[in-house]
């Protein structure tokens, strides 16, 4: 308190968000002070709130009254970047042995993930991390993401005197994979798009258009009717921002998990990722910018954050990083934009198309955005990169002033996911797809979007007609019961409308289900409830019923149907994409034998 000033002596309910913000990440810089004990990471936020009054800065304060009054500040931060440690990396690692001791499998491979991302680049510690990690795996019975990771260790410096050992498992792993012991590599049921594909767009449905209305802005049009079950978009992420508590758990680039079996930057131990491809684009599309100042980053990132700046070295890295032109494109109106649904877009053609977008932004949070740019703006031009790149005022102020109109644009279009299987708190990455981000919210989704994996699935819940806007949801659907449906914007859609339209929606809502019909509910419950149905049996069996009883949606019988049908459909598109890595793992080591 004596540090931070008065204002950290006030009520909460009297804290600004900002200063809220500033609490949660002086928090998060000391769970990183106590996990990495080798350097001490002082708060950005504790310090600039110790010296700076946010009362002065509201909803009317300009970029430049926020940056007079925290530059300074920053800048005298000497905020140390955590660096490769091989003796940090043995302590994880013992810690580690001593989970997997006490048959605490899941915590001692956080902590063996931790080890191979603090241990040094070709160092003997990086690969007895990986070696460790691959017991986890064995005991588990993965054991594609065992050999995976024995083969890790061979490549990267396993000491040669414990190497029998090292080779024992490799072949018991084999073994057990030829007595088809592994875990299924065929997913059941497939979650690939499953109808007409768009001969322009592989990863998308045909018959999917993009409109314009005034109460919605652009949005998703059927052009033809779709199904229960039709799975209308399988795209890639474009950009992915995690919490820095992910970073061991969830690829830097696109968000997926891979098993938790992550390969580390070779420069900071602040990013890991799921394959040398996307760490390579990781590398050339923006972490080049962000290796040398990662641990500032840490401290002043939040949630979703690290898309904001992300997005403009994404932009930059497209047109060559010469930024004089991409000032000369994005200072410019532009009337249209590549449409995403006519034809597969080149990632300049991406940025132009994102860049362009004109969302719904809730002014409310401008002053929160506003901090948060300014400690971007200034850590990234700690790094001698950027500083090579942005070298006159006009520049500086390009990039400030992007930075702003990037977080009011890509906090509306980013779809955030949280992961809970670690931490039971949960932590958030942040993802921002092309196509998926197109498609409005409603309280009423038409369809279920699915990020994981680093890719975007988009399966029809209930029927759509040809003419309908497609809605998925952003938030919570009506048919979770006590759930609050708060959101960051005014939702306007059918089920929070208080006219004509939302009091019809809610009376039709109290309609008896048709009692002769009710027998067909229960026979329903009998087919979820045996184990000897497999999923895929059960999502058809769903997606008869839904389609069957549309004509009386929305009612709250089918609002129950719908929720169990929801949950299924992620809990299939999980197991698909957790059998495909074992796949693309058991063929890997089969080529390689």
């Amino acid at each position: 308190a004596n540090l931070a000033g008065k204002a950290w002596q006030r009520k909460r309910s009297q804290r600004s968000p900002v200063e809220l913000h500033v609490i949660a990440n002086f928090k998060k810089s000391q769970h990183f002070s106590s996990k990495m004990e080798q350097i001490e990471i002082k708060s950005l936020y504790l310090t600039v709130l110790g010296n700076l009054d946010t009362s002065q800065i509201g909803r009317n304060s300009s970029l430049w009254d926020v940056l007079t009054l925290v530059t300074e500040t920053v800048q005298e931060l000497n905020i140390s970047e955590i660096q490769k440690s091989n003796e940090s990396a043995a302590k994880h690692r013992i810690a580690g042995n001593q989970l997997y001791q006490e048959r605490k499998y899941a915590e001692a491979l956080a902590y063996y993930t931790e080890s191979i991302r603090l241990a040094e680049p070709e160092s003997d510690q990086l690969g007895m991390g990986y070696a460790n990690r691959s017991v986890i795996y064995y005991e588990q019975g993965e054991f594609e993401l065992a050999l995976y990771n024995i083969d890790l260790a061979k490549r990267n410096n396993y000491p040669e005197q414990l190497m029998p050992k090292l080779l024992a498992r490799e072949l018991n792993c084999q073994q057990q994979i030829a007595a088809g012991r592994s875990k299924p590599t065929v997913p059941h049921p497939r979650m690939n798009i499953n109808v007409d594909i768009n001969p322009e767009i592989p990863f998308l449905a045909s018959g999917i258009g993009m409109n314009y209305e005034a109460k919605f802005g652009r949005g998703l049009i059927a052009q033809k009717d779709f199904n229960p079950g039709d799975i209308l978009l399988d795209e890639k992420v474009v950009l992915c921002g995690l919490e820095c508590d992910l970073i061991y758990q969830n690829c830097s680039q696109c968000s997926g998990e891979f098993g938790y079996s992550l390969i580390p930057c070779a420069g900071c131990p602040l990013a890991m990722f799921c394959s040398k491809e996307c760490q390579e684009m990781n590398w050339k599309l923006y972490h080049r910018f962000e290796c040398g100042v990662a641990s500032k980053l840490c401290c002043i990132s939040f949630t979703w954050g690290m898309i904001i700046p992300r997005f403009f070295f994404y932009g930059l890295t497209q047109f060559g990083d010469d930024l004089q032109a991409m000032m000369d494109y994005c200072v410019q109106e532009h009337a249209t934009a590549p449409n995403p649904l006519e034809r597969t877009l080149n990632q300049l053609e991406v940025f132009k198309f994102i860049h362009n977008a004109k969302p719904h932004f809730n002014r409310k949070f401008d002053s929160y955005l506003k901090v948060i740019v300014v400690f971007y703006y200034v850590v990234f031009l700690m790094n001698p990169l950027v500083r090579s790149i942005i070298r006159t005022e006009s520049h500086e102020r390009f990039f400030l002033r992007s930075l702003l109109a990037y977080s009011r644009l890509l906090g509306s279009l980013l779809a955030s996911t949280v992961f809970f299987k670690v931490y039971p708190q949960g932590y958030t990455a942040g993802t921002v797809s092309l196509i998926g981000s197109i498609c409005n919210h409603s309280c009423d989704p038409a369809v279920n979007t699915v990020i994981h994996s680093g890719r975007v699935k988009m399966v029809v819940l209930r029927p759509i007609r040809k003419g309908e806007q497609i809605f998925t949801t952003y938030g919570t659907s009506w048919w979770e019961p006590g759930e609050d449906r708060s959101l960051d914007y005014k939702c306007r859609c059918v089920v929070c409308d208080r006219g004509p339209a939302g009091r019809k929606w809610h009376s039709l809502m109290m309609r008896p289900f048709p009692l002769k019909e009710l027998k067909n509910v229960q026979r329903m419950r009998y087919v979820l409830d045996s184990e000897e149905t497999n999923n895929a049996a059960k999502l058809n069996a769903l997606q008869q019923l839904i389609k069957r009883y549309a004509h009386l949606h929305p009612q709250k019988n089918l609002g129950d149907i719908l929720r169990v049908y929801d949950s299924l459909l992620n809990d299939a598109i999980f197991a698909e994409n957790e059998a495909l890595v074992r796949a693309k793992l058991h063929a890997a080591c089969a080529a390689s034998i």
